[in-house]
């Protein structure tokens, strides 16, 4: 396992953590929240990760919207879904295996120079004006490849970084810092799109994903790997998976991740189609709603950093998730042509919901997991964000047949009442 770098101010975060705790203190100071900063390596972890998610975001507002106006179809936003999906889905145990293997930093400068090649490749299509949806899906199973080999380096890498002590700081930060970009992301892919067309975002994401690349070699690789690789790649797997049928509060910690995953999150992939359909407003409007579920989530997962050692974790996890759901049936429900600003509103709150969900699930799921597994599980993990694409593709059919406001709204109440019943029957869950 690789030295904590930041080891030197874990007393300092510890102590400060207590008042949030639990525990006698004079309440909450809100500043723990950036405490994780004061590590050199995460910080210029985090400033890459800032820039190159950013671009991320851009793109894929900009994919949603340039799959909708090709084809007018929402489930044709599903298909490129499904590539991006099943690739993930089929290689993050391997890329999990990898990531305890081999140095992390080098598997993600690899991936994001790949997944940034691809990208120039969309853009040059566009700009050419050859672009088709065939060319997206195939590049979407191209990406959803290097994805799952590298997003479980990129997720367990966290903990090299800055040590146990300050990991769920460290990763509930993070996904403030990446929710940010969820909100400069889509303002600027609104802006982009009106102004220059789809192309220069594909063009802005490989820059970025090249600056992110500088950012890594900055960042020096040490210590040894926490697996030996006397053993076989299909042995280290095998080893993963065993584990989980001992380890059972990490397995349901998995399953009950896969909930709002699979049923809610694919929402994200659908505004395009109420921008258009429902609210009845251009790019500018798309931008806005990506804006304003980024802006919850840097709320969320904000609060889920300041928390510290909070003593009732698991509690937060299903109240989060039950939130989420709420929320994302109260969008449906209001969602119209006359209602685009309470609904930001509302897609404010689901941001924040669902972003303090994800964070406190992944924060657990490293925290409770052993360093020599915490690849491998991290990338059983990952794969739930492989079936997310696939939860789209059937959401994409119903709103085919029925409407948008109809099926989410739907699938946000399917996602409160399942995450009541984990709350009622899942007490290893609860307690945590």
């Amino acid at each position: 396992m690789h030295k904590d770098s930041g080891a030197g101010n874990e007393a300092s975060v510890e102590g400060a953590t207590r008042g949030a705790s639990g525990r006698p203190g004079k309440g909450r100071n809100w500043f723990i929240a950036f405490a994780s900063l004061k590590n050199r390596n995460f910080r210029l972890f985090a400033i890459g990760s800032l820039i190159a998610t950013t671009a991320l975001q851009m793109q894929q507002v900009t994919q949603g919207y340039l799959v909708y106006d090709l084809t007018n179809q929402a489930t044709a936003i599903g298909y490129v879904s499904v590539a991006l999906g099943v690739s993930m889905l089929f290689c993050s145990l391997a890329g999990g295996v990898a990531a305890d293997r081999l140095p992390k930093r080098n598997l993600l400068m690899v991936g994001r120079l790949g997944i940034g090649l691809f990208a120039l490749f969309i853009g040059v299509m566009i700009s050419s004006g050859l672009i088709e949806v065939w060319h997206i899906i195939v590049s979407s199973l191209a990406i959803g490849i290097i994805s799952g080999f590298t997003m479980p380096a990129q997720q367990s890498y966290v903990p090299d970084l800055v040590g146990d002590k300050n990991l769920i700081n460290a990763l509930a930060l993070n996904s403030g810092i990446m929710s940010m970009t969820r909100i400069i992301g889509p303002s600027l892919a609104g802006v982009v799109i009106g102004v220059f067309g789809t192309g220069p975002a594909y063009y802005i994401k490989f820059f970025a994903y090249i600056i992110f690349i500088f950012f890594l070699l900055m960042i020096p690789i040490k210590g040894k790997a926490v697996v030996s690789t006397s053993t076989s790649v299909a042995q280290d797997a095998l080893d993963g998976l065993r584990y989980l049928r001992h380890d059972r509060t990490v397995l349901q910690m998995l399953i009950v991740s896969m909930i709002p995953v699979i049923l809610a999150m694919p929402y994200v992939q659908f505004l395009p189609v109420f921008q258009r359909d429902v609210f009845q407003v251009g790019p500018t409007g798309l931008g806005l709603m990506g804006t304003a579920q980024g802006a919850g989530a840097v709320v969320g997962a904000l609060t889920v950093a300041s928390l510290g050692n909070y003593q009732y974790k698991g509690r937060v996890l299903v109240g989060s998730a039950i939130g989420f759901g709420a929320m994302l049936a109260l969008f449906g429900a209001i969602a119209g042509p006359n209602t685009f600003i309470p609904s930001l509103v509302v897609l404010a709150f689901t941001g924040a919901f669902g972003t303090a969900f994800m964070a406190f699930s992944q924060a657990l799921i490293l925290v409770i997991t052993p360093p020599e597994m915490r690849g491998r599980v991290t990338g059983l993990f990952m794969t739930t964000f492989g079936l997310m694409p696939l939860g789209a593709m059937p959401i994409g059919l119903l709103i085919d047949a029925y409407s948008a406001p109809l099926i989410i709204g739907s699938f946000g109440v399917v996602t409160m009442v399942l995450f009541v019943f984990v709350t009622i029957f899942m007490p290893r869950i609860r307690n945590l």
